[in-house]
Order: structure tokens, then sequence, then C-alpha cells
């Protein structure tokens, strides 16, 4: 099918409407050989890719302000240097091509032998001087018809409108031919030493880098044509480098490429999502994190610096191959002892080779220096990045290890305090009870201060979790206000004269003996009756109770006794006096054989209290009434005697009250044995 296609548009070259223009033979092109090998110019192109590609990588390292420019900079060095090498792939290929050009017309001078792909170039450059002189034509008929006598004038016009006719089949032709040489090009799988076989397989290699496939070849200073995507130029074939194709490329036909487009950008983290890291403010987890991901960056340079060194040296041997011939040329002299006219001329014949030999070469060495221009760059900026990765890092591990320190001497110092005041507790307090209760105090409080070290050490940023410890703290205390409540009402109960286990006390209208007290909830044996005797029942009450509105009752700390009144209404007519003192002595006497009991239990409630207070013993008082003289009798009693002990004070009131003089009742003894 190819070769069909090429065939047709070779006939209609050379039909009648195309005989106006001879075409001239071109004379033999000079030999030229490519100073390396094509594989290793494959080879170059794809090791500049695949360090491309790794430069590319270090683009997802993780972002700070201080990595923006230099990580930029790098991205645009390696992209140029990948485009250079490109450059240097393309005038490789172009090199090749006319080598094989070169061959084919050393092999055979007639064009009907020429090979498929040499055809089409030829006949893309016919048609286009075909174009350029039909265009001629019709500028030249216009000018004629301008100025020309009415008779000459349709003579003229008939002639400009052949000329036009056939300047739109020439541009249908060359139409078609351009599209049988893109054709070609895209499917050309022919060896590396066969015409075109180079150029393609850089082509494939530019298509597979998305960031530089839309860009055009460079127009440097080796004079490397510009083409499109696919590596062609106007219509001539890319990598021939013949004047068929300058001809094309400059005739302004349907197939001349505009501007390339710009490179892709690459896929990069935005730099508005950098940021600067203060590890001078950051907790242990933070360090931690930023050290490992410093870590890991430092060890990505690091291959990606061994990869450069790769590329370096693999450059430098393509360089050394190419410079040597061109050092060559160069150090040819000049011969001027000679006068032989023939010699001469071969003289000027020998370096007009050397000329078009170096200008060949130029086109390779000018983007390989340049390549190494960039991977020099290249290579300094990964230094320059690793070691300003490297004085982060000590950065970061520094303030690491203080903070790791400052929170270990914390946790010692708290850890240390705390083992003081378990120490001071058991030296300085004998109370159990209170010794208990200041343990208890020293682990709620060695706890906080744990929590508020290690939380401030490891976490970074306090201030927003403050706010966030805010919001949760305000939900909690909402929804857990009783339990809240009874945790603080159990440090009241068990204050200095707080409640103690065994204390006999009246809360929330139950009154009974504390069996034990919890951090939420307070367990009592309930008592009742005059004696206050069990029960059988246990009471559970929430802490939380202690405030609400009713009072807690509890026995005085240290003391265990009650108070007992009698009362008895005697006649108005008695001497209150005498029998305020008959009645005292009776309850002296009845109370002196328990004293001592009760003023030891004195003595104990006098160390939990800071004022003193009366001694308990009974007393008497009197006052008049519509009834009569009632006299009150109140005296202490210790709850296992309180029978016996009224029943004798009774009995001692009685024959206090029978002695002579009697004194006579108007109302007989009551007895209150209410608690007070």
């Amino acid at each position: 099918m190819r070769s069909s296609l090429w065939q047709i548009c070779l006939v209609a070259c050379a039909a009648g409407i195309l005989s106006a223009s001879a075409a001239t033979t071109p004379s033999p092109p000079a030999a030229v050989e490519l100073p390396v090998p094509p594989e290793q110019v494959v080879s170059h192109v794809s090791r500049t890719i695949t360090w491309y590609r790794r430069i590319l990588a270090l683009q997802q390292l993780p972002v700070d302000f201080d990595d923006v420019v230099p990580r930029d900079r790098l991205y645009q060095t390696a992209l140029t240097s990948l485009q250079l090498a490109f450059d240097f792939g393309h005038a490789a290929g172009a090199m090749a091509g006319k080598a094989q050009t070169t061959a084919d017309a050393k092999a055979d001078d007639s064009p009907d032998s020429d090979t498929q792909g040499t055809a089409v170039d030829r006949a893309a450059a016919r048609m286009a001087d075909r174009i350029s002189n039909l265009q001629g034509q019709l500028t030249s008929l216009d000018e004629q018809i301008a100025h020309a006598a009415a008779k000459d004038k349709d003579t003229l016009v008939a002639r400009r409108g052949e000329v036009a006719a056939a300047l739109d089949l020439a541009k249908e032709i060359q139409g078609t031919v351009g599209q049988i040489q893109r054709f070609e090009e895209a499917t050309d799988t022919h060896a590396s030493g066969a015409s075109g076989g180079l150029a393609a397989q850089i082509a494939d290699l530019r298509r597979s880098v998305p960031e530089v496939r839309g860009a055009g070849w460079r127009t440097g200073a080796f004079g490397s044509p510009d083409a499109g995507a696919a590596g062609q130029s106007g219509a001539g074939a890319p990598g021939t480098g013949s004047g068929a194709n300058s001809g094309a490329s400059n005739s302004g036909g349907p197939n001349a490429k505009a501007a390339a487009p710009a490179p892709a950008a690459p896929p990069t983290p935005a730099a508005a999502s950098a940021e600067t890291f203060r590890p001078e403010s950051a907790g242990v987890i933070a360090l931690l994190g930023k050290w490992f991901s410093l870590e890991g960056a430092r060890r990505d340079l690091s291959d990606a610096t061994k990869q450069t060194d790769g590329l370096r040296k693999d450059l430098e041997k393509i360089r050394g191959e190419v410079t040597e011939e061109a050092r060559t040329l160069a150090r040819q002299n000049l011969d001027a002892t000679s006068t032989d006219p023939a010699q001469l001329t071969q003289s000027k014949l020998h370096f007009q080779q050397a000329a078009a030999r170096f200008k060949q070469l130029s086109t390779l060495i000018v983007p390989l220096g340049e390549q190494g221009v960039t991977v020099d760059n290249a290579h300094s900026l990964l230094e320059e990045w690793r070691d300003s990765l490297a004085a982060r890092t000590a950065t970061v591990a520094r303030y690491l290890a203080l903070r790791l320190g400052f929170l270990l001497g914390s946790v010692a110092v708290v850890l240390i305090i705390s083992e003081v005041w378990r120490r001071a507790t058991f030296r300085y307090l004998q109370d159990a009870r209170r010794r208990q209760q200041f343990l208890a105090l020293r682990r709620v409080a060695v706890g906080l201060a744990l929590t508020v070290v290690i939380v401030f050490g490891l976490v970074s940023e306090v201030g927003s979790l403050a706010t966030y410890a805010g919001l949760i703290t305000a939900g909690l205390a909402v929804a857990l206000q009783n339990v809240i409540l009874a945790v603080v009402a159990y440090f009241f109960l068990i204050g200095r004269y707080g409640v103690r286990v065994g204390d006999r006390i009246t809360l929330a209208g139950v009154t009974g003996r504390v069996v034990e007290i919890g951090l939420v909830r307070i367990y009592l044996m309930e008592l009742t009756g005059p004696q206050l005797r069990s029960t059988g029942r246990m009471v559970v009450l929430s802490n939380a109770v202690l405030f609400q509105p009713t009072a807690l009752f509890k026995q005085m700390p240290g003391g265990d006794f009650y108070w007992h009144t009698i009362t008895v209404v005697l006649a108005p007519t008695t001497d209150v006096a005498d029998a305020e003192k008959r009645l005292s002595e009776a309850a002296n006497s009845v109370y002196a054989k328990y004293r001592p009991a009760i003023e030891q239990q004195h003595a104990a409630l006098q160390r939990f209290i800071d004022f003193q207070t009366a001694l308990p013993e009974p007393e008497v008082y009197a006052r008049l009434n519509t009834k009569g003289l009632e006299c009150t009798v109140r005296y202490p009693v210790e709850p296992a005697q309180a029978a016996s002990t009224d029943q004798k004070m009774l009995q001692a009131l009685r024959e206090a009250q029978s002695k002579a003089p009697e004194l006579q009742l108007v109302d007989g003894p009551l007895l209150d044995t209410a608690e007070s």
C-alpha cells in the first residue's frame, strides 16, 4: 500500500502539468558518518529520561518554604537537560539519515532506483519548488494584467487561470506527499542504520515524556530545524537535513507547523501548600515525624546524586568521542607553499569537506556541552539541597533530644516529688485517716501532673489543643455533672473534719454508720430508734447529695457520747436555788462514776479542733411556766451505758426530791433520750 501511494505521487510529479520546471539533478552529497553508534545515542537519551523521572520524583517530597526555590530550579534544570538530550538525539538522527542517503546515492544515481523514503523526500522537494515557481508566475501575471492593453488582457487572464489551477493541483499533491511522509515516520521500524531509524526511535522516546512531548525541536546554534511532536518540519522528513526539507519548510504549505507550545508543568504540589516548620515550638511526636521525613528525603537526594554522577560519566564519554574528531579537524594545517592549481583546488575541496563535517559535528557538540552544563548545575543543586536537609535534620535532632530530655527530666521530678510526699506523709502524719487522705490526694496530683507533662511534651500547637480540650471538657461537664459533683463531694467528705468509716452521720434524712466512702458513692448501715439500733439495711447514696439543701449531721470527731435530758415540774412555791442545788448534786453523783470516759473523749475532740470547748458535765437550769417551776437536767451518756445511766439518774433525782423538805411535784420526771 505504501509503495503504491508514493508511486502515484511520483507519476503525478512527472506528468506533463509539472513539465514547465525541469528538475535539476542534485550533486552527490559528501560522505557522512555518525561519530558514535546509534545504540549509544538511544541509550544516552533513555538514561537521561530515567534520570529526569528520578528528579521529578523528588517533587513529591514534603514541602517546606525553604525547599520551594531549589526544588523548582532543580526541576527546570532537569527539564532543560532532557530537552538538550532530545536535541542531541535529533541531530544524531539527522546525521544518520544523511549517511544513509549518501550511501544510497553512491549505490545508484538513478532517481528511479531511490529508496522509498528518499523518493518521497525528493518528490516533496520538487513539489515545493514547483509551488514556488507557480506562485512567482502568478505574481508576474498579476502585474502584466494590471498594465496590459485591453486586447491582451483576455489572454493574460486565461493564462493566469491555468497557472492558478496548476498551483491548486500542486498543493493537493504536496498535501498527499506530506501525508505519506508522516505515515512513514510514524510506522518506521527500520534498524538503526536504516534511513530514519534513529530519528524514529528518538521521536518515540520523546513521545513517552509528557513534559516535552508538545514542544518542538529547538532552533539552536547548531541549526536543527523546528519540528512538531512527531519530529517533522513542514512537508520534509525529519532527520534528513536536506535542502528539499528546507524548501518544504519555508514554502508555507498546509503542513507547516505553528510555534511549538511551552512544555507542560510538572505534577508538583502547589507552593501555597508549603509550610514553615518551627522545631523550637514542636512537640516530640512532630519532631520525630519530621526527623524521619528529612532522613527519607536525604536518602532520596543521595540516590538522585549518584544517578546524576552516572549520567555525567556517560555524557563525558559521548562528548569525548565527538570532540576528539572535531579536534582532529581543527588541527589540519593550511599548505601555503604549494603553487600547483590542481593541488590548491584539491586542498580547497578538502577544507570545504572539513568545514561541512565540522558543522555536522557541531550539531552534536553544542547540545552535549549545554547538557553537560545543566547536569553539573543539577548536581550542584542536589548537593546544596542535601546539605540544607542535613542542617535541618541536625537541628530537628537537637531539638528532639532536648525535648526528650526535658520530658524525661520533668517525669523524674514529678516522681521524686511524689516519693518525697509519700515518705513525709508516713513520717509526719500518725493518724491513719488523715494519712489515707493525703495519699489519695497525692495519687490524684501526681496523675494530673504526669498527664500535663506528657501531653505538653509530646504534642505541638498547645493553643489549639487547649481550645479543643476546652470544648470537650465543657461537653463532658454538662453530660457528667452529677458524676463530677460526686467526685468533688468525695474530697469534701474526706477533709479534716470529714467523714470516716465507723462515723455515725445523718445525710439526706438517713441516719446510719459509715461503712465505706467511695469516689462516687457512700455506703451507710442504717440506724433507727431511740437507741439507734441497726435495721439490717445498707443505704447507698451518691456523694453529690452533700450539695443538696439538707444538712449533713455527724458526730463530733473523737467523741462518742449523747446528751440526755430529764424534765421535772415542781410547785410554783418551790425555792429555786434549793431545787437547782439538790438536783445538781444528784446528777453529779451519778456522772462521777463514768466521768473519766467522757473526759477522755473530750480530750480526743480537742485534738481535732482549733478552739477550746467546755468539759461535758451535768447541767441543771429552771424556768417558771404556767404549770409551775420546770427544772431540766442535761447530762452526757455513753451509748453502751445509756439505759443504765438514765435509770441511775432518775433514781438519784427521785431521792433528791423526796428528801426533807420534800420538793412538791406537779408533773413527774420526763426523760428525753434524743441525741444532741
